[in-house]
C-alpha cells in the first residue's frame, strides 16, 4: 500500500503485532487438522472431541490476524499486488476456518463429513500458500526459492539457480560490486528493501535501484558521500532516528562501511575488480577483513616481514620514489616512482634493500630494460607489478618466472611476444595480465586461456 494515508499511530502500532498474532492460527489450525485426520483411526478416536475447539480458536485467531494485518498495511512499503493477494488469501483462510468450525459442530451427515475433509485440505494448502506470500512481503519474493535445489526448482518450473560467484582467494580479482557491495546489502538491507517490500520506496536488490534510491533521496551519488543517502544512513550514530539498519538488526561493520565508501568514491561501478583501484591503508585492511583474506594462508599480503630501514626509505623518497606501507600495522610496501627529474641518478638496484618488503611496484614508462627485470626477479614477495610502456623483451620475462607470489602483471606497451608469455606459465598465482599493444598473438592468448581458464587476459578492446 504505497498511497499516503493518514492514520493514527495506534493503528500502525497495533498492526505491528501482526507477525506475532499470525502464528496463532497457523499453529492452532495445523494441530486441529492433524487431530481431525488422526481421529479417523480408531486408535486416536479420542482426539475427535478436541477438534471443534481447536478449529474455533483457529478461526478467531485467523480473523484477528486479518485485522492486525490490515492495520499493518497502512505502514506502507509493500508491493501493492503482492500485498493485495496476501490480504485476500488471508481473508479467505479466515472464512474457511469459520466454516470448518461450523461444520464440526453441525449435525453430522455424510455430506457434512465430506465437506469437513475438503475444508481441512483447503486450510492446509491455504496456510502454506498464504504464509509463503507473507514471507515474500517480508523477505522478498526469492526468499524461499533462493536456496532451493535445482531438482526442486525444475519441478515447480523455476529456472536453474544463478551460478555462484567463485570464492575470493585473491584480493585483486574480487569484484567490488558483485563480491563486496551487493552481498553486503543483501545480508543487511534487502530483507526490508526488496521488490516485494520496499520501505521508503527503496529497493537494494539490484544495481540500478541502489543508485536510484527511494523517497528520501538518491541512493548513491557517484563521488559524493554526503549526498549518497545509502552511505549517510549506515554511517550515522546508531541512536539516530535515520540510522540503518534499524534497531534489532545487525549494523554494517566499520570495515564494510569503509568499502562502501571506496566503491562510491571510485565511481560506484556495476562491475570492476579491486585491483583496478588504488587500495591501500585502511581500505586494504577493510577489504582483507571483509573478504576473509586476513591471515589467509594463500594471501600474500598477510605475510610477516621485518620493517624496512627508515634511512634507506628516506633516501629513496628523496630520489623520487614514493614508498608507503600497504596498510596500518603492515611492513609490506607499495612503491612507485613519480619524479621526472634526476632519472639518471636512479637505478633499480637501489630498491634491493627493500626486496622483502615490496609487494606492489609501479615503474611504468621508466625506460626499464631486460637487465632491470633481473633485479625485480629478486623481489620474491611481489604481488602486483606494473612495468608497462618500457622496452622490455621476451628475454627479460624469464627473470619474472621466479616471482611465485605475483598475481597481477601489466606489460602493456612492451615488446614482448609469444615466447615471453610462455615463460610466465609457471606463475601459479598470476590471475591477471595486461597485454595490450604488445606482440603477443591472439592465438597465443587463446592457448594460454585454455590452459588456465581463471587467468584474466586483458588485450585492450577485447579485454576479458
Amino acid at each position: 500500500m504505497d498511497q499516503i494515508t493518514e492514520v493514527s499511530d495506534w493503528v500502525i502500532f497495533i498492526g505491528r503485532f501482526h507477525p506475532l498474532i499470525v502464528h496463532l492460527p497457523i499453529g492452532i489450525i495445523l494441530v486441529g487438522i492433524s487431530m481431525y485426520f488422526l481421529a479417523k483411526k480408531k486408535k486416536f478416536s479420542q482426539l475427535k472431541g478436541a477438534v471443534p475447539f481447536l478449529m474455533g480458536a483457529g478461526a478467531v485467531s485467523a480473523i484477528l490476524s486479518c485485522v492486525f494485518g490490515y492495520m499493518l498495511s497502512f505502514q506502507g512499503g509493500y508491493d501493492a499486488e503482492a500485498l493485495n493477494s496476501h490480504q485476500w488469501m488471508g481473508v479467505a483462510l479466515a472464512v474457511f476456518a469459520v466454516l470448518a468450525f461450523v461444520f464440526m459442530v453441525w449435525e453430522k451427515t455424510k455430506r457434512i463429513v465430506v465437506l469437513q475433509s475438503g475444508l481441512m485440505v483447503f486450510l492446509l494448502v491455504g496456510l502454506g500458500y498464504t504464509g509463503h506470500m507473507g514471507g515474500n512481503l517480508t523477505h522478498g519474493a526469492s526468499y524461499l526459492t533462493q536456496y532451493s535445489p535445482d531438482p526442486l526448482r525444475k519441478l515447480v518450473g523455476l529456472p536453474p539457480k544463478p551460478e555462484k560467484r567463485p570464492p575470493v582467494t585473491v584480493l585483486d580479482s574480487a569484484d567490488i560490486f558483485l563480491d563486496v557491495v551487493s552481498p553486503m546489502l543483501s545480508d543487511y538491507c534487502v530483507s526490508c528493501h526488496n521488490p516485494g517490500k520496499s520501505k521508503g520506496d527503496l529497493v537494494l536488490s539490484s544495481y540500478d535501484r541502489i543508485i536510484k534510491g527511494g523517497e528520501n533521496g538518491q541512493g548513491v551519488v557517484i563521488g559524493d558521500l554526503k549526498e549518497s543517502e545509502l552511505y549517510r544512513r549506515v554511517n550515522l550514530p546508531e541512536h539516530h532516528d535515520d540510522f540503518m539498519p534499524p534497531d534489532g538488526k545487525k549494523p554494517l561493520s566499520p570495515e564494510q562501511i569503509k568499502l562502501l565508501e571506496l566503491w562510491i568514491m571510485n565511481g560506484a561501478p556495476e562491475k570492476g575488480q579491486m585491483g583496478d583501484f588504488q587500495i591501500e591503508g585502511d581500505y586494504l585492511s577493510a577489504a582483507n577483513k571483509v573478504l576473509g583474506l586476513e591471515g589467509h594462508g594463500g594471501n600474500s599480503l598477510a605475510r610477516k616481514v621485518e620493517p624496512a630501514d627508515s634511512l634507506i626509505v628516506a633516501s629513496l623518497n628523496a630520489k623520487g620514489y614514493v614508498i608507503r606501507t600497504i596498510s596500518e600495522g603492515s611492513y609490506l610496501l607499495d612503491v612507485s616512482f613519480v619524479a621526472q627529474k634526476n632519472l639518471e641518478n636512479v637505478s633499480i638496484e637501489q630498491l634491493l634493500p627493500l626486496k622483502d618488503q615490496i609487494v606492489y611496484l609501479n615503474l611504468n614508462n621508466r625506460n626499464l630494460g631486460d637487465k632491470d627485470l633481473e633485479v625485480i626477479g629478486q623481489f620474491e614477495n611481489m604481488v602486483r607489478l606494473n612495468i608497462h610502456s618500457n622496452p622490455i623483451t621476451d628475454e627479460g620475462l624469464s627473470f619474472l618466472a621466479k616471482l611465485e607470489n605475483l598475481e597481477v602483471l601489466n606489460l602493456y606497451g612492451t615488446q614482448i611476444g609469444d615466447n615471453g608469455l610462455e615463460r610466465l606459465e609457471l606463475l601459479q598465482k598470476l590471475n591477471r595480465i595486461y597485454l595490450w599493444n604488445t606482440q603477443v598473438t591472439s592465438e597465443k592468448v587463446e592457448n594460454l586461456k585454455a590452459k588456465n581458464p581463471d587467468l584474466e587476459i586483458n588485450i585492450g578492446e577485447e579485454a576479458s
